[in-house]
């Protein structure tokens, strides 16, 4: 793992806890090296790497939101209402996010609120295979 890469995960790491995210305790539990390897950024990994590059950079200011979000999708367990607790414990973390970014009189926090529920919506219609994908790479680690 790189310098740069370790600054990030522990500046996102710090991020998720100054923020008081749901599932903080989950991501400040883990090392640098398991954190490393369960963010890998917004978008599911069968997503291509540029793909996700983009999506990180368009939802930069989301970037601890999803850190949870990954750490979920690590330690899935096959399950719809783990896979829903999930999905909206990103929502609201990706409110908290949106409304740190911006000041409550600017157009740019409500944006960012509209895109939580899309990123949301998102996570929710497309990701179950994703999730099913994760429990799979799990359950065959455990083996």
């Amino acid at each position: 793992m790189t310098l740069t890469r370790q600054n990030e995960l522990n500046r996102l790491r710090a991020e998720v806890s100054r923020l008081d995210l749901q599932g903080r305790d989950a991501v400040l539990a883990l090392t640098l090296d398991e954190l490393d390897a369960a963010f890998n950024g917004c978008g599911p990994e069968f997503l291509p790497e540029g793909v996700r590059q983009t999506l990180d950079r368009l939802l930069s200011v989301f970037a601890p939101a999803v850190m949870v979000h990954d750490v979920d999708f690590t330690f899935a367990d096959g399950l719809k209402a783990a896979f829903d607790a999930a999905n909206l414990r990103l929502l609201v973390n990706c409110a908290k996010c949106a409304l740190d970014a911006a000041p409550w009189n600017s157009w740019k926090r409500y944006a960012l609120l509209g895109e939580s529920w899309a990123i949301y919506r998102a996570c929710d219609k497309f990701g179950w295979i994703a999730w099913l994908s994760a429990y799979r790479n799990n359950k065959q680690d455990k083996e």
